[in-house]
């Protein structure tokens, strides 16, 4: 018994260490080609980006009053929001920067993220927002809850779990005809491994996320 906690443990030791160097020796400023077009997949697949995009594409696809309106809010609240309260923590000195290499950093600012789509959410569901609009919202709400609970133990991916779900979203709005967009999760995957911000492991783990809470959204909602 002695023996197989001895080995429980150091296994723990080696993934920390594994996660621990990923933070470590992450590539805080390109010199390569690989490194430069790695951080050019990272930052437009990054979180803001990819949400910003999908909800542009998935609104233009809604004739239903008041779409752009919804979608401000959407914006303001989960967007906008997060991303002012990131740039004050970057600016005082409470994070490293806007990727927030550390872990223990991002309590904070995944709170924050959580609360606005709480908040969106509700103002939807008030307001009688358009039902694909509330499940976005709502989606977002348990991703982003999941992704912190997560993040008290692990580092998960953001920037795959936020791609996931959006593909995933963007395919079930427009069918096959948007397949194409797969190929960007193993890219940001790829992305954020070279750039060494996360292991193939955390990768993975936030494209299932990401995916899996839309998929399990669509199947639980028969009206979308």
């Amino acid at each position: 018994m002695i023996k197989n906690e001895r080995c429980t443990q150091q296994q723990t030791s080696l993934v920390t260490t594994s996660s621990l160097a990923t933070t470590l020796d992450a590539v805080l400023k390109p010199s390569t080609r690989g490194e430069y077009l790695a951080y050019g997949i990272s930052q437009l697949g990054s979180p803001p980006v990819m949400g910003l995009l999908g909800l542009i594409f998935i609104a233009a696809s809604m004739a239903v009053p008041g779409v752009w309106l919804w979608s401000g809010v959407y914006v303001a609240m989960a967007m906008v929001a997060p991303l002012l309260f990131l740039t004050w923590q970057v600016r005082h000195g409470r994070v490293t920067d806007l990727d927030v290499q550390l872990r223990e950093q991002r309590k904070g600012s995944l709170l924050v993220t959580i609360a606005g789509f709480g908040v969106s959410w509700l103002v939807m569901h008030i307001g009688h927002a358009p039902l694909l609009f509330k499940m976005m919202a709502g989606a977002g709400f348990v991703q982003w809850s999941i992704v912190f609970i997560i993040t008290l133990r692990w580092k998960i991916s953001v920037h795959t779990s936020s791609a996931a779900g959006m593909t995933m979203l963007i395919l079930h709005v427009f069918g096959l005809a948007a397949a194409p967009l797969v190929i960007s999760i193993p890219l940001i995957a790829w992305s954020r491994v070279k750039l060494r911000r996360h292991t193939l492991g955390q990768t993975i783990a936030g494209a299932l996320l990401g995916s899996g809470v839309i998929v399990g959204i669509i199947f639980l909602t028969p009206a979308l």
